[in-house]
Order: C-alpha cells, then sequence, then structure tokens
C-alpha cells in the first residue's frame, strides 16, 4: 500500500507539477493545475479523481508514444486530453504535435482550444493561422494574421515573419493572404513589400514592380523595395531601367553596402561585365571584413567572369575563418578551368563538409586522371563508391569514372565501365548518355546514336540528349532536318544554354545560313567563350567574306589553349 500511494504522490506531481520533456524540441514547461485541482484533495470526489487519474495516464501513454517516436499515438492522446482539461498546457502539446505531423484540421481544432484558454499566447493565432492556411482557408487564415499584427508593438518584423512562414503555401493563396494584409495596414511599407514578394512567387514581375512603388511612396530610401524593382525590370527585359532604379538610389545613398552589392547584380544580369568589377572593388573597400559580403561579390565576379578579382577576394574570405568550404571549393574551381591542376587539387581536398565535399572528391579523381595518376584516381571513386550506397550516388561516381578514363585517352575502358553500370542500373539517363559521349569518342557511332534515341525515346524533353543527337548530325552533315528538329525544339527547353545556341548555330552554317549561323554563334561565344564555339564562329566568318574577324577570333582563343585540336584544324584550312 504504501509503493502504491508514493507511486501516485509521483504521478500526481508529474501531472500537476513538472512535465515530461516534449520530445518536439519544446522546452520542458510545468503544466498548470487546471480547475479539477483548484479544491483540496479530501474535497475530491471519487468521480472526479477516476477523471483525474485517467488524464493523467492518458498524458503519460502519449508522452511514452512520442518517446518511442510513436508521433501519431502521442498526438491522438494530447487531442483527446485537451478536450479534459483547461490547462493550456495540454492544448499547446495538441497544437505542435498536429502541426508537426501534418494534420492540420487537427492542429486548427487544438489551436483554437489553446487560444480560449490562454487568450494572451503569441504562438496560439500563429499556429491557428497555419493550421487555416494549410486546408486552404485563406481568409481566415489572413484574418489570424491580421490580427497577429495588429497586436504586435513591431508590425514590420511580424510583416517579414508572416511572409517567411507563409512561403511553402500557393502561390495564388500566399498573394491572398498578402493583399489582405496590404489591405489593412495601407500605411506599412512592408505590406506592400511583402506584397510584391507574393506577386514575384507567382512570376507577375509587373504587379511585383507597382507593389514596390507603393512602398517606396511610402518610405523612398527602402533598399529591399528598390533593388526588388531594379531587379524585376532587369528580368523583365528592362535592364537600363533597372539599372537607373538602382543607381539612382545609390547616388542618394553612396556608402549603403547592401544597396551597392544590388546595383552590381543588375549589372551582371544585364551582361554589363566590363563595368561590374569597379562596383565590386569598392564593396571589397567598405566592408572587406564581412564574410557574407565576400562571398556575395566572389560569386559576382565569377558570374561575370572577373576571375581574378574573385580570387583576391575568395583568399580574404578564407581568412577571414567563415564559409571556408565555399571558398576553398571556388578556389578551386578557378584554378580547375586555368588547368593549373595541382593547385585544384589541393582546395578541393580542402573542402570539408556537406555536397561541396562529395562534389570535390568527385573532381579530385577525374583530376588525378588528368595528371596522370589514373589508378589512384579510380581508386578514390572506389572509396567513394564503398561509403556512399546511394544508387543515384553511384551513378554519379561510373560516370566520374568514365570522364576520368575519356581524359586519360581510354575511351574503350570508358564505354566499359558505364556498360556496366547499365547492367546494374538499366535505362537509367545519366548513364546512356555519358556512354555515347563516351562511344562518340571511342569511333563506335552505332552505340552513340542507339543510346542517344533509346535515351530520347525515354525521355522527350531531355535538351542535353537533344542537342547531342542533333549537333553529331550536323557535324556529320547528314539528316539536317532531323538535327534541326531536335535542335530546335533542345533551344525551346533551354533557350540561353550556349552549348545548344552553338550547335544551332553550326547547324544553320551547314544549312549555308551564314548569317543566321553567325548570330547565334556570336551570342553563344559571349555566354561561353569556349574554344569549340570560337572554331565555329572563326569558319562561318571566314566563309562569309569577313576574314579579319575571323582570324581575330581564331588567334585570340588559340593564345587561351594553344593545343585545341579544332582550333587548330580552322587556322590550318583557312588563316595559313
Amino acid at each position: 500500500m504504501i509503493q502504491y500511494l508514493n507511486k501516485w504522490s509521483i504521478q500526481r506531481r508529474l501531472l500537476t507539477g513538472l512535465a515530461p520533456v516534449l520530445l518536439l524540441g519544446c522546452s520542458s514547461v510545468p503544466m498548470a493545475p487546471g480547475t479539477a485541482y483548484a479544491q483540496s484533495s479530501d474535497s475530491i470526489s471519487r468521480s472526479q479523481a477516476d477523471a483525474d487519474s485517467q488524464l493523467m495516464f492518458e498524458i503519460m501513454i502519449s508522452e511514452l508514444a512520442g518517446r518511442r517516436g510513436q508521433l501519431d499515438v502521442a498526438m491522438t492522446g494530447y487531442l483527446r486530453a485537451a478536450g479534459k482539461t483547461d490547462d493550456p498546457r495540454v492544448s499547446e502539446r495538441a497544437t505542435r504535435l498536429a502541426s508537426f505531423g501534418r494534420q492540420w484540421a487537427d492542429a486548427e481544432m487544438a489551436a483554437r482550444r489553446w487560444q480560449e484558454l490562454d487568450a494572451e499566447s503569441v504562438d496560439a493565432p500563429q499556429f491557428l493561422a497555419q493550421a487555416l492556411m494549410q486546408q486552404g482557408k485563406s481568409e481566415e487564415a489572413a484574418e489570424q494574421y491580421i490580427e497577429i499584427v495588429k497586436l504586435s508593438s513591431e508590425k514590420e518584423e511580424t510583416l517579414r515573419e508572416i511572409q517567411a512562414s507563409v512561403q511553402a503555401a500557393d502561390a495564388d493563396q500566399i498573394v491572398g493572404i498578402m493583399t489582405s494584409l496590404s489591405d489593412a495596414f495601407p500605411t506599412l511599407a512592408e505590406s506592400h513589400l511583402a506584397m510584391a514578394r507574393a506577386f514575384l512567387l507567382k512570376g507577375d514581375r509587373e504587379s511585383a514592380v507597382a507593389s514596390a512603388d507603393k512602398a517606396l511612396a511610402i518610405e523612398p530610401k527602402n533598399t529591399p523595395a528598390i533593388l526588388l524593382k531594379a531587379e524585376s525590370l532587369s528580368v523583365m527585359g528592362q535592364p537600363e531601367a533597372g539599372l537607373k532604379v538602382a543607381k539612382d538610389a545609390l547616388e542618394q545613398d553612396p556608402d549603403n553596402v547592401r544597396l551597392r552589392l544590388g546595383y552590381a547584380q543588375v549589372m551582371v544580369q544585364a551582361g554589363r561585365y566590363d563595368e561590374v568589377g569597379e562596383q565590386l572593388d569598392e564593396i571589397f573597400a567598405a566592408d572587406s571584413l564581412n564574410p557574407d559580403t565576400l562571398l556575395t561579390i566572389s560569386s559576382l565576379a565569377l558570374d561575370s567572369r572577373r576571375v581574378e578579382r574573385a580570387r583576391v577576394y575568395l583568399t580574404r574570405l578564407l581568412e577571414t575563418g567563415e564559409y571556408q568550404d565555399q571558398a576553398n571549393y571556388y578556389l578551386a574551381r578557378i584554378s580547375d578551368q586555368q588547368q593549373d591542376y595541382y593547385t585544384a587539387i589541393e582546395f578541393y581536398d580542402a573542402v570539408e563538409g556537406g555536397d561541396l565535399q562529395l562534389r570535390s572528391q568527385i573532381r579530385v579523381a577525374e583530376l588525378l586522371g588528368r595528371i596522370g595518376e589514373v589508378e589512384q584516381g579510380r581508386e578514390r571513386l572506389k572509396d567513394l563508391a564503398t561509403v556512399h550506397s546511394n544508387p543515384g550516388l553511384q551513378t554519379q561516381f561510373l560516370t566520374a569514372e568514365s570522364r576520368l578514363l575519356q581524359s586519360a585517352d581510354r575511351p574503350q575502358e570508358a564505354v566499359d565501365v558505364l556498360s556496366g553500370g547499365l547492367e546494374r542500373f538499366p535505362e537509367n539517363g545519366d548513364l546512356l548518355y555519358a556512354r555515347a559521349l563516351a562511344a562518340d569518342a571511342a569511333g563506335n557511332e552505332k552505340m552513340l546514336l542507339d543510346d542517344l534515341n533509346m535515351l530520347i525515346d525515354l525521355q522527350p524533353d531531355n535538351a542535353h540528349a537533344l542537342n547531342a543527337l542533333g549537333y553529331h548530325l550536323a557535324d556529320n552533315n547528314r539528316e539536317l532536318d532531323k538535327a534541326e528538329e531536335l535542335l530546335i525544339k533542345a533551344n525551346e527547353l533551354l533557350p540561353n544554354d550556349p552549348a545548344i545556341m552553338d550547335s544551332l548555330g553550326w547547324l544553320f552554317y551547314r544549312q549555308g545560313k551564314l548569317d543566321e549561323a553567325i548570330e547565334l554563334l556570336q551570342q553563344a561565344f559571349v555566354l561561353l567563350p569556349d574554344s569549340e564555339i570560337a572554331a565555329h564562329l572563326g569558319e562561318a566568318l571566314w566563309l562569309s567574306g569577313r576574314e579579319l574577324e575571323a582570324t581575330d577570333i581564331i588567334q585570340n582563343a588559340l593564345a587561351k589553349d594553344p593545343d585545341d585540336d579544332k582550333l587548330l584544324l580552322v587556322k590550318q584550312k583557312y588563316i595559313e
């Protein structure tokens, strides 16, 4: 009997005193006594005691279920318990569990009970709004969000938090909620800026610009609104207008680093690569100790092909001790592109975490092949394959091994590796595409055509497969009508891909459409100053009578890549 009383005493304290730890990351909170415990224990009737005992039992079972990972059982128990006690913390737990389990109808019911019991709660309305939104009850959700903002002492910040919380919803739903908020708070710039961002999610940039203008009418120096408008105009095909918006604002506030960063971003979007370097250097001089700024300007420098500037920024980023993996990875990429493979390997090996580390190690294996350490590179890939059993990664390792072997001028071995992979992963698109390229290098045209045709049958919208087959036909000057059909479709799927633009331009050259060929090849060469594109452009220019331009293109390309076979062939054929 004493043992039973002691046990009951502990359980009673557990219910009315220290609650069990909530498993979903919430802090351990004492559960306040409900009305059932307002009287002294002597006056509690046996029926009430039985009810209390049952409630306590349900809560304990729910907690135990949660500890065992049975969250559905825990949620059901807490939902049942929430209706039997006036303690708001039981309803809170039920709400959190139901929300975590995405049981939105239950979450709504529990959140309403929580709100009823604790009218001062800050979190209850937010959970209720989320549950309503997830059920498509946008108007009711908007009403909750409006009340949340009304009660907030930091309304602008609360609007930003609400916007972040609804990002997973449907774009139309977000627009509806933000419309209600902007109507409710028309004098807050942030409400119109949130509206603009909602329109961006929907892809309606014109409306986004209009909303940004409303925000700027209230706060003319609102940096996020200025940048949103500038970048939207640039993407809408009005780069000069976008640049003017950012530039005018920057003249009014020249020390605003964030604004200058946005201006540089718009310059990159507009293709103003020659001018962006000055902006990046000004930002570097003003904020060279800020790791976030350094990472951003490094990315912009790489996007605008200011490689040496990027190297300076990334080296400084390494010195800060932040974003080490990103800095090492991009420094490796720079050395890799400059064919300084030993330095690239050092930087790649310094990348220590996450997806970047895996990508780095795969590339190291390929580079080992380029410097003559073929077997060492293959061994690295085998080690990676042992550690990472995911089938998707396994195919990546196989395609990397094939590239390694091709770079070592062993194309047939590359084909064999991929054929073995296709036995393990039949009809895998990545392996079929890789084997087609390896077969081309090995001189096996039948396998090239069979693999690309099979891949296109399996994936009719695979732009890279369409491009590879179309280019092969165009380069061999046969079935040009079919090549045109393939390449036009590929270009529609990826309209700004320089490799596809090059293929289509080369097809026009084969068809004798020199003006169209030159125009497209020039566009491709601006996007990607690659040796093969230079060779195609140089040949098209020469045959159109523009020999001086052709000579400049070929000579400049050879200065960067003196051993490229295609460039040397064009030089020998026309220039020498």
